[in-house]
């Protein structure tokens, strides 16, 4: 399972003081709801964008004593299965091209946009109308509208759709899925 915490440190400040260390354990398994049964794991790195840069930040992984499921905490800054920074996306599809960064990492950009178009109905099927009423039919720039006025940016628009819908702008994950309980 992966949760998607909120954090104000940029990736460079999420290196630098080695916060993957300091990420506390969600309160409750994402899996099986219980309470205060997740413990340290381990981590395992990615990379992300930061301004120009690619980075490789350690992602802080704990395990449930109840259900045995592995929970992830992945910045908000960072996309599931995206290299380019939280923030950059948002501002790529949301047209700020002349920003360097957008000019940067463009042509990835672009591909996830294409990404995002091509999931799109998925999505709106998983999500219905919890972002507003949705067209017929749905507009990947219309979509993006709703989200970022219903969740303010694309980090709060990620979390709810993880932790809500299970799935992400760009795809629906095998580790954004609950796992079957097992009879006791």
């Amino acid at each position: 399972m992966q949760n998607i915490f909120k954090t104000s440190l940029t990736p460079q400040q999420y290196v630098e003081q080695n916060y993957h260390k300091q990420v506390p354990p969600p309160a409750n398994c994402l899996n099986c709801g219980r309470a205060h049964t997740l413990e340290a794991l381990t981590y395992y790195q990615r990379y992300v964008t930061w301004l120009t840069r690619v980075l490789i930040i350690s992602v802080r992984r704990f395990l449930c004593r109840q259900c045995r499921v592995s929970v992830s905490c992945l910045p908000d800054f960072a996309q599931p299965y995206r290299a380019i920074n939280t923030a950059t996306i948002a501002a790529g599809f949301s047209g700020q091209a002349q920003t360097w960064e957008v000019q940067h990492w463009g042509s990835a950009i672009e591909s996830y946009w294409k990404r995002f178009e091509g999931h799109l109905p998925t999505l709106v099927r998983q999500v219905g109308n919890a972002f507003g009423p949705v067209p017929v039919p749905p507009t990947a720039k219309g979509f993006w509208q709703q989200l970022l006025g219903q969740c303010g940016d694309l980090a709060g628009a990620t979390r709810q759709l993880v932790l809500e819908f299970h799935t992400c702008l760009f795809g629906t994950y095998r580790c954004h899925q609950r796992r079957q309980l097992q009879a006791a």
